[in-house]
């Protein structure tokens, strides 16, 4: 099998084809300049990504020698992937609303018969979702610390939980609905927290 010549130093030689890939960069773009919709949380489409981050990616993959180009990910990507014919896809898509969201664009990939970087299509779908993470680890015998999932703000608070607790929407990512305030110290702050944030993200809030 033919492979590409790497210079000579310690690092183990390439068992690459020595074809380069068409790679297609698969992301959503966060645009600051545009208003949010209403009743959507002060921090959402934090997980999008800047049009900088994807023009760095591309360089790096184009320094290799691979052609690289940039789809969005949004619901024009079944078409621009039949039209583009990548070899294999750099997938940091978040996806497009619902819980298991970022599992959409593998699972697109997968019906497609495209090759694409990440996890695979089962792990998105649970991993956004941390209680049953959680729980998936728990029942693994893996040590996790206590948690709690509170769906409607009223319910009794286990009684392992102790304070100081730290309160987070219980299906997102990058860090929303996380900010000083998410850490509670009383009975008081912590009711106050967790209906702040089923009712903003209209999800459950997970205490730990």
């Amino acid at each position: 099998m033919n492979t590409v010549k790497e210079p000579d130093n310690d690092q183990p030689p390439s068992r690459r084809m020595k074809r380069f890939w068409k790679v297609a960069v698969l992301a959503n773009i966060k645009d600051e300049r545009q208003p949010k919709p209403e009743g959507v949380p002060p921090d959402a489409f934090a997980d999008f990504d800047h049009i900088e981050t994807i023009n760095h990616i591309r360089s790096a993959i184009e320094t290799d020698g691979h052609e690289s180009i940039f789809l969005m990910a949004d619901d024009t990507l079944p078409f621009t992937l039949r039209e583009n014919k990548p070899d294999i896809c750099f997938n940091i898509a978040e996806g497009l609303g619902g819980d298991a969201r970022e599992a959409q664009i593998p699972a697109l990939l997968e019906m497609m018969q495209i090759p694409y970087t990440g996890s695979r299509v089962l792990t998105n779908a649970i991993s956004l979702d941390k209680t049953l993470t959680k729980r998936i680890w728990r029942d693994r015998r893996l040590p996790v610390a206590p948690f709690q999932e509170f769906y409607i703000g009223d319910e009794a608070l286990r009684p392992e939980l102790k304070f100081p607790l730290f309160v987070k929407p219980a299906r997102e990512g990058t860090g929303m609905g996380v900010d000083l305030n998410a850490i509670v110290k009383t009975e008081k702050e912590l009711r106050e927290r967790v209906c702040w944030v089923i009712n903003t993200y209209q999800q459950p809030a997970l205490v730990e």
